[in-house]
């Protein structure tokens, strides 16, 4: 369930040129070399834009419809930023039986040697020289293929299962029995799981004879981390024969449970923001932020002004955004892409009419050589001033977006206030 939109965290007034010009879009270089008052028909207004920091919306990490796009990335840890907060993210994910299991499986075995949650790495953001300080829980409540489950949902958990303190090392490989394997996260738990586990099976077997009963009788792990410093956020992958519950036992032997493609497996956030977000007081950068973090909410004042002469036909309307220098603070890379999004009168996100197009009208990609980000929002600045001024409707705005909010843990900082260009080519009817 997505939540309504806090209201106003951060002003910055934002300048926009709006051109006016035939119907299909001009090569804009060389247009200043004649007056806009000598090109009959083009005229050249100036509109404010009001922006606003609030926090993203809770977002769904699991779901049917979700995991056809888009499998699941897990994350762990937790950073505090000084553009964006606290930020902390763990997960949880269901253990399914591997091999099947029998009399002769654990040989009548009822203590292991160790138990070993390992995952495979996959990127990780901010500093990655702190360490992390992980625990794991056992869930406490069944999770289901077929639900929809959101970021900042919570979940039961009870009994403590293992902890380690560790600093990630995402290029180094792993030493098992004597084998060089891929870098993994590695958490030792506590042998008694194991043991659980054994003579569950001893003295009733059945519970292993599906994944069904299985996951009736042992509902997953909860990981909790929590990063040392300014911190980092390290991410896996959704799948990987590496993602296991291993259990070794009678010195050379072992048993793997896995972590695979039917497991349900998610992560969830939890954000503390900076007063700086929340105190309606004018600043220099607006911030946009994954994993349920913060988005930019963008008002275009005046809006009405393009038919003051009359309707007109918008062809192109770019929005550039500038990218704070800043923006590497902390080691975190900028987002890949960006998203535009419009407002209900609730403040939920809804996808504009352009964002349907080929992705090379609609943009958003990050051009490291400008150093900016562009969208075209010609249509939907089409529609909403034609249902402005038209049929006495309202705009409720747009939002600026992460993208891959999560499937990554990055965070932008852009300039605001001139760093912001909204150019818009409009054309007359009749003129």
């Amino acid at each position: 369930m997505l939540k309504r939109m806090n209201k106003a965290m951060l002003f910055a007034s934002l300048t926009i040129i709006v051109v006016i010009s035939s119907c299909t879009e001009p090569d804009l270089i060389g247009l200043d070399l004649q007056p806009v008052s000598e090109i009959p028909g083009m005229s050249t207004d100036t509109l404010v834009v009001e922006s606003y920091v609030v926090p993203e919306d809770s977002l769904i990490v699991w779901s049917p419809l979700k995991n056809l796009l888009e499998l699941p990335t897990l994350f762990a840890g937790s950073y505090d930023d000084p553009y964006l907060g606290k930020t902390q993210a763990g997960f949880l994910a269901q253990i399914r039986l591997g091999n099947t299991i029998t009399a002769n499986t654990f040989a009548a075995a009822t203590t292991p040697d160790s138990v070993v949650l390992s995952f495979l790495y996959k990127d990780l953001e901010g500093d990655s020289t702190v360490t992390h300080r992980i625990s794991v829980y056992e869930l406490n409540e069944k999770l289901f293929n077929d639900s929809t489950y959101y970021s900042g949902r919570t979940y039961a958990h009870s009994t403590f299962l293992g902890h380690a303190d560790l600093i990630p090392k995402l290029n180094d490989s792993v030493n098992i029995g004597g084998v060089k394997s891929a870098p993994q996260l590695r958490l030792p738990l506590d042998t008694a799981l194991g043991g659980k586990f054994m003579r569950e099976y001893i003295s009733n077997p059945a519970t292993f004879a599906s994944n069904t009963s299985f996951i009736d009788y042992f509902k997953g792990v909860y990981l909790v981390d929590s990063a040392d410093g300014v911190g980092s956020i390290v991410s896996l992958p959704s799948t990987s024969s590496i993602h296991r519950l291993t259990i070794y036992f009678s010195g050379n032997k072992s048993y793997e449970f896995l972590i695979d493609v039917n497991a349900v497996r998610l992560s969830y956030f939890t954000q503390q923001y900076l007063s700086i977000n929340t105190d309606n007081i004018p600043d220099n950068y607006l911030v946009v932020a994954s994993m349920a973090g913060l988005k930019d909410s963008l008002s275009i004042k005046n809006l009405t002004s393009l038919y003051d002469n009359g309707p007109v036909s918008i062809s192109a309307a770019r929005l550039i955004f500038e990218v704070e220098d800043v923006s590497t603070v902390s080691n975190f890379d900028a987002h890949n892409n960006l998203l535009i999004f419009g407002s209900d009168s609730v403040g939920n996100n809804r996808p504009t009419a352009d964002a349907t197009e080929a992705s090379g009208y609609y943009g958003g990609l990050y051009n490291s050589t400008s150093k900016t980000y562009t969208f075209n929002i010609a249509r939907y600045l089409q529609q909403t001033v034609k249902n402005v001024v038209e049929n006495g409707g309202k705009d409720y705005g747009l939002f600026l977006v992460a993208g891959g909010s999560t499937s990554n843990a990055r965070r932008t900082v852009l300039k605001g206030q001139s760093g912001i260009k909204l150019i818009v080519t409009k054309t007359k009817f009749n003129p």
